[in-house]
C-alpha cells in the first residue's frame, strides 16, 4: 500500500455501499496514519451510497488535521459521478464550482 516516497493510493472497487464501506475506512484509515499523500482511486466504483461519499469528506477533515495531502484520482467511475450529482455535491453543468475542487480535481 504505502511506497516509501510516503505516497498511498486506495482502490474502492466494486459497489460501495454500507457493508462495503467498512474495509474502504480501515485502509483509509492506515494510509492517513502513515503516508503524506492519499490518493482514492475511484475509477472501479460500482453502486454508490451516500454513506461512501461521507466516508471520503471524513477521511479529508481528518486528512487536513494531519497535515496529509488527500486526493481523488481522475476519472471517478459514472456510477460515484452521478451519486454525487445527485446528492448536489458536484454541479450537472457549467463550470465547475469551488465546492467541486475535491471531487472532480479541478486545481
Amino acid at each position: 500500500m504505502a511506497d516509501l516516497r510516503g505516497s498511498v493510493v486506495v482502490e474502492c472497487v466494486g459497489p460501495m455501499t454500507l457493508i462495503e464501506v467498512e474495509d474502504v475506512r480501515d485502509r483509509l484509515r492506515d494510509s492517513l496514519g502513515s503516508a503524506g499523500r492519499v490518493e482514492v482511486d475511484c475509477s472501479e466504483v460500482g453502486e454508490t451510497s451516500i454513506c461512501f461519499i461521507q466516508l471520503l469528506l471524513a477521511a479529508r477533515t481528518s486528512a487536513a488535521g494531519r497535515g496529509v495531502s488527500l486526493h481523488l484520482k481522475q476519472p471517478l467511475s459514472a456510477s460515484m459521478r452521478d451519486a454525487l450529482e445527485r446528492g448536489g455535491f458536484i454541479g450537472m453543468s457549467g463550470p465547475a464550482r469551488k465546492a467541486d475542487e475535491f471531487w472532480i480535481g479541478v486545481p
